[in-house]
């Protein structure tokens, strides 16, 4: 049903333009949210630094080429255990009007507190790339929430290490 929406919502996009003959310059504005679903490991904090978020635009229709925009541009802490059933505000951002099919959130620093005890998140990639098509319609805001899930990103590895797989689920509102 949601793919269904998307699909029209494109289309409707799409076919503005090519019925004007002109290249879209509408815009609408992309709002991100962020939240953390709870969990029951004996996780008491969990500190995320995220530097800068890009979503890639698809190429067709209005873009005569994909494009990767900047979404967020600075360094951005949150502590996502404050966050579990909360939306916090990542960012947001006026982006051209088209379908969009990936967001990359680059990811600098990440520590987990457990069982009273502090230890750096080793992160195997400093890109966590979530693949999810979303539309920018003009003179609208897409409101996406970013949904980790601490309890299942946290790994123990060996003793007293522990490793970041960020397990993030897209959600349109």
């Amino acid at each position: 049903m949601r793919i269904m929406s998307i699909l029209i919502v494109g289309l409707i996009v799409i076919s503005s333009t090519l019925f004007t003959g002109c290249i879209n310059t509408e815009k609408g504005t992309l709002l991100l949210k962020i939240t953390d679903a709870p969990g029951d490991l004996n996780i008491s904090e969990a500190l995320v630094t995220i530097s800068y978020v890009e979503v890639h635009i698809a190429a067709g229709g209005n873009n005569s080429s994909a494009e990767w925009f900047t979404v967020i541009n600075e360094s951005l802490q949150f502590d996502l255990i404050l966050l579990e059933n909360v939306t916090d505000i990542l960012g947001s951002e006026i982006l051209e009007a088209g379908i969009y099919t990936q967001i990359r959130l680059h990811v600098d620093e990440a520590l987990v507190t457990i069982d009273d005890v502090q230890y750096n998140l080793e992160i195997p990639s400093k890109t966590v790339k979530l693949v999810h098509q979303f539309v920018i319609v003009p003179n609208n805001t897409t409101t996406l929430i970013l949904d980790f899930d601490v309890q299942e990103s946290v790994h123990k590895t060996g003793s007293d290490k522990y490793i970041l797989h960020p397990t993030i689920k897209v959600i349109q509102e």
